[in-house]
């Protein structure tokens, strides 16, 4: 019973909010929207502890029989496990928290219903994502969050900027989304079957007598699921819909980007992980993809001063952490990382939409600066959560984005260079978020005259979930201390997460080869270089921002205008996008349109229809109902006959 009313609450308040409260006042909309998600998170906490106590197996949940056409059969089962279990956690979780923050920072708005139905049904379709034991169950929760994304990322619909991002966001993920098809047709057509644990038992149970052209398919179903994945979790090329995304309230972003949506991705690669383990090829894809996503985003947020912006790009990059982590074949490292990315990234996104409110909706850092002292709470859990973003050691992201570096390095030679580019990924990270600290709670403030005067604390319903997400931020980590650490316990998550991996035994000795031993020296040594790039890169942003725009950064700027104005044009992708794809697709549609459609298609058409007009006049002129011209037609057309028997 617990395990559904996890599934049903969301969904009861989505109902409940979006058909039978519309006119009820936005505290009622407000407390049935945030209840419906702590209901879920006490359920799911319920059901997990119930689910370790009982050791902490796989259990497939039957539900009902759905589709069954010839061979094909996709019940409507559910998996819990200890990867979905968590996942639960997260969302339930976090998402309550983040309802709890939008009743505050929606305040304004004069109705609410709408926006608390959407988030329930949002959450409603991410757990039909993360507990269904089969890609087809999985893909209802994809395109359900899909969907929701749309309609939350344009909440704010009126505004035409807003809606378009929106639609980005839609369409994007609906390239994704036929990678992922095809994904799911090429499992069925190789395995029979698109069931998570029946084809995890197929695979581990075959082993070495999988012939060559499984092999080969496989290679391509994981390509096809990656694609899909990109769309998701907004990697290259797919990426463009996520910094839009921003147009939406901050606590959608805050949902979207923190803990639910962006995640899928990765999540599904580390559900099939039996599957990617045997397509070496693709997993260096994945990888290489990864940190090519991580470093090309971080680079963008260097100079962005939209806040939301800068941590929109932050996202960004650190997915490709998250998948740079799957493509090396350490998914406890890449989920470890979404974990401790749920908490700071979340922490981050709803205090600067603390920030957000209290300058009165604007965005811009450089009309920030000397907040700390007005907003003394958000400063302090926005420190935390950069500190960790940053991986300063002792907090989450230290733990969690150091062991990915530490995995690629320890991959061999022809990673060295993922991992090169993962670590300047790093140093721009602790650069932008540290520069975001600074412009917007140090030096002087760069506000108006009458924004200053009312520049206070947010409520408590705003500020209190984040100082329970920045005690996450900082403890979450110690979750899986790597072992050269002293520490009383080392490797938790990694000891939890095992019985979900599974490498199969054909593959066994390629991946158990690529993570082979290393001294323990040497991963001193490369954590070490990211903690020095780390210090380097923060103190070179607090020289360049502590006090403001000092005029070093400000010349920096001019001498670099080039470099300052690529990146600041985010490398011209959208550009490059509306003029090689969306550009000609328009002209083609317009094509389509006024030639094919209205010029031929609907010439053909009318043309017959005047045909038949045409003719019908011609031959109906004289049928006018008067009796004396019938009698006139018929004599006529009877000497005419008469004179053709006759001559």
């Amino acid at each position: 019973m617990l395990f559904w009313l996890i599934l049903f609450l969301p969904l009861f308040g989505a109902v409940l909010n979006g058909l039978v409260l519309r006119r009820a006042s936005k505290t009622v909309s407000h407390v049935v929207g945030s209840a419906a998600l702590v209901g879920a998170f006490i359920c799911a906490l319920l059901t997990y502890l119930d689910f370790m106590r009982s050791g902490g197996h796989a259990q497939v949940i039957p539900g009902m029989e759905w589709i069954e056409a010839g061979s094909f059969k996709a019940p409507f089962n559910y998996i819990l496990d200890r990867l979905s279990g968590m996942m639960l956690l997260i969302i339930t979780g976090i998402g309550s928290l983040i309802h709890i923050y939008a009743g505050g920072y929606m305040h304004e708005e004069k109705n609410t219903y709408r926006f608390f139905a959407y988030l329930n049904l949002f959450v409603f379709m991410m757990l039909q994502l993360v507990m269904g034991d089969n890609l087809l169950v999985m893909f209802i929760g994809w395109e359900g969050v899909g969907l929701c994304s749309y309609l939350l990322i344009g909440y704010w619909y009126e505004s035409d900027d807003n809606a378009a991002a929106g639609m980005k966001a839609f369409l994007v993920n609906r390239i994704g989304d036929i990678g992922f098809l095809l994904g799911i047709f090429l499992t069925f057509q190789t395995f029979h079957t698109v069931s998570f644990s029946q084809l995890k038992e197929l695979i581990l149970t075959a082993g070495a007598s999988l012939n060559g052209e499984q092999i080969h398919a496989i290679g391509w179903i994981t390509l096809a699921l990656f694609v899909g994945a990109c769309g998701k979790s907004a990697q290259l090329p797919l990426y463009v819909w996520l910094p839009d995304a921003m147009a939406g309230p901050t606590p959608v972003s805050a949902l979207i980007h923190a803990a639910t949506m962006v995640t899928a991705g990765v999540y599904m690669m580390t559900r099939v992980n039996f599957l990617f383990y045997l397509a070496p090829t693709t997993q260096m894809i994945v990888a290489s993809v990864g940190a090519a996503t991580a470093l090309f985003a971080a680079t963008i947020a260097l100079v962005q001063y939209d806040i939301k912006k800068v941590l929109a790009y932050s996202t960004v990059s650190q997915l490709g952490y998250m998948v740079l982590g799957c493509g090396l074949g350490a998914y406890t490292a890449g989920v470890f990382h979404l974990f401790t990315h749920a908490c700071f990234k979340a922490l981050l996104f709803l205090g600067a939409g603390s920030v957000i409110t209290a300058m009165h909706h604007k965005q811009d850092m450089r009309e920030m600066g000397g907040l700390r002292k007005y907003m003394p709470v958000t400063h302090l859990v926005m420190l935390i959560g950069v500190l960790a973003i940053i991986g300063f050691p002792g907090f989450s992201g230290f733990f969690s984005k150091d062991e990915i570096l530490w995995k690629a390095w320890t991959a061999g030679d022809r990673f060295h260079i993922l991992w090169g580019m993962g670590t300047i990924a790093a140093v721009c990270t602790a650069f932008y978020m540290v520069r975001l600290l600074m412009l917007t709670f140090y030096g002087p403030n760069r506000s108006d005259h009458h924004t200053r005067e009312h520049l206070h604390e947010t409520s408590v319903v705003m500020w209190g979930p984040l100082v329970v997400l920045a005690l996450l931020s900082f403890g979450g980590g110690y979750l899986n201390v790597p072992h050269v650490i002293p520490f009383p316990e080392h490797g938790l998550f990694e000891e939890y997460l095992a019985p979900v991996l599974a490498i199969p035994a054909q593959a066994a000795e390629h991946w158990e080869h690529l993570h082979a031993e290393h001294e323990a020296g040497e991963e001193w040594a490369v954590m070490a270089v990211s903690v020095l790039g780390m210090l380097l890169a923060s103190f070179s942003a607090i020289l360049l921002y502590g006090r403001g725009f000092s005029p070093l950064s400000t010349a920096l700027a001019t001498r670099f205008q080039g470099i300052h104005r690529t990146l600041s044009n985010k490398y011209y992708v959208d550009e490059f996008y509306a003029s090689a794809v969306v550009l000609p697709l328009k002209d083609m549609s317009y094509f389509l349109w006024k030639i094919v459609d209205v010029a031929i298609i609907d010439g053909i058409v009318n043309g017959v229809s005047q045909a038949c007009m045409l003719v019908s006049g011609l031959t109906s002129f004289r049928m006018s109902g008067s009796l004396h011209r019938h009698g006139m037609v018929m004599l006529v057309g009877i000497l005419c006959m008469l004179t053709v028997l006759l001559f």
